[in-house]
């Protein structure tokens, strides 16, 4: 795609927001991804790379060197960093070991790297020299097999290590991204950062359930062979308790608005100055399948977590099968049980429309996810489907949350 390379762009957010639609045409599940990321400039990193906080993912750029990169190879960087993270690179506890961090960084570089095809619309930054840059499997120094894992790859890199007489992580370059290649057997020269990375159960499961949402489309994967496909899934197979994640999620729906009050006295100052009060503005909506898809050890486990999101925030409860069973009521927090009608099959249709109509801003399902596919209500800002069993919601909107009861289904 000749026109990429001398395209002008007025500014660098122009020429951003051209290689991002880009990836929609011709690489749907890198743009979904990206979409996933907050993006912003920083000086804080020499090149480009994934930081994982408080459950959040930032793509950190500096913008010197994105001036500096080709539109194909700007391209190639960006679906580097998001292979890192579908992959859970970024997201695992890092080696406190400074040499075999250097390895463990080179490992997840040529895990990613293998996995990219090179052609004229994405490729990797070269040199002043043109010289490519990156760590590839293929390089002289390496000579490894292609596709592997990251944990493959430094297993091997650590025999090659032993064999050479090194020990762990002599002469495997520097490996954080600073991208000088001035490194004399060429393995420091990544074009990435990876000083961001951070370990984070909730991170990872957010990007598990993007994966699995996109993986039933087969226009997400768009020309991704089918080899890359299952390296990609089967990376996402392990887990995190769901509670933990859920418990994320409804952290997010709690207002954090504060409004005066002289019923509450000031922490800080006597009288007159008023205390503050968490301004609850509306009400949380919970509806519960009773079609016979929920087993009680996951019910309990399910009202567990809204008992507490109830001490913060208002909660109603509304049980549901094809029909609505029981109307919104208050969530009782000395409730331990609830009688479970109808037992009949499902239907979402309801649920919506009554969500729309009182214009609940939240709304929380527990559900098997199998029924007809209902319109997104109005006014709703936050859906979340909690999932049980093996099937997903018939829409792609809305945040999921998988049920894994002890025994692991």
């Amino acid at each position: 795609m000749a026109t990429t390379e001398t395209k002008k762009f007025a500014s660098l957010r122009e020429r951003w927001d051209w290689v991002i639609a880009f990836m929609v045409m011709e690489d749907m599940f890198v743009h979904e991804i990206l979409l996933m990321m907050d993006k912003r400039p920083s000086k804080a990193v020499p090149t480009m790379g994934v930081a994982v906080k408080d459950g959040r993912i930032h793509l950190l750029y500096n913008e010197e060197f994105v001036s500096s990169l080709s539109d194909p190879e700007l391209r190639y960087i960006l679906t580097h960093e998001v292979y890192h993270l579908i992959l859970h690179h970024c997201t695992k506890r890092m080696p406190e070991d400074p040499r075999q961090a250097e390895m463990w960084n080179i490992a997840a570089d040529l895990a990613v790297n293998s996995l990219i095809p090179i052609t004229a619309d994405r490729k990797p930054p070269v040199d002043e020299k043109g010289k490519q840059i990156g760590c590839f499997p293929k390089n002289p120094e390496f000579g490894f097999e292609e596709k592997l894992s990251m944990e493959q790859y430094l297993q091997l890199l650590q025999d090659k290590a032993e064999q050479n007489g090194g020990g762990q992580g002599q002469g495997q370059g520097q490996g954080q991204g600073q991208g000088d290649g001035d490194d004399s057997e060429g393995q420091g020269n990544s074009f990435d950062d990876h000083s961001g990375w951070d370990e984070s159960e909730l991170t990872d499961q957010m990007v598990r359930e993007k994966v699995e949402q996109l993986s039933n489309s087969d226009r997400a994967w768009g020309k991704l062979s089918a080899d890359v496909q299952a390296i990609i899934l089967a990376a996402q197979r392990s887990q995190v308790p769901w509670t933990k994640i859920l418990r994320y999620y409804l952290g997010q729906l709690i207002s954090s608005e504060k409004m005066p009050t002289y019923k509450k006295p000031n922490r800080r100052y006597p009288y007159p100055y008023c205390g503050t009060i968490n301004k609850c503005t509306d009400r949380k909506l919970v509806a519960i399948d009773t079609s016979g898809s929920v087993g009680d050890e996951e019910l309990s486990q399910f009202l567990c977590e809204i008992n507490k999101l109830s001490e913060i925030q208002p909660v109603d409860v509304l049980l549901f099968d094809w029909d609505i069973t029981q109307m919104p009521e208050p969530f009782n927090r000395k409730r331990k049980s609830y009688d479970f009608k109808g037992r009949g099959g499902t239907n979402f249709h309801p649920v919506m429309e009554l969500a729309e109509a009182r214009r609940y801003s939240s709304l929380i399902i527990l559900t098997d996810g199998e029924a007809s596919a209902p319109p997104r209500p109005k006014y709703v800002k936050d859906i979340i489907w909690v999932l049980v069993g093996t099937s997903n919601p018939p829409v792609d909107w809305g945040k999921r949350v998988r049920v894994v009861n002890k025994k692991g289904y």
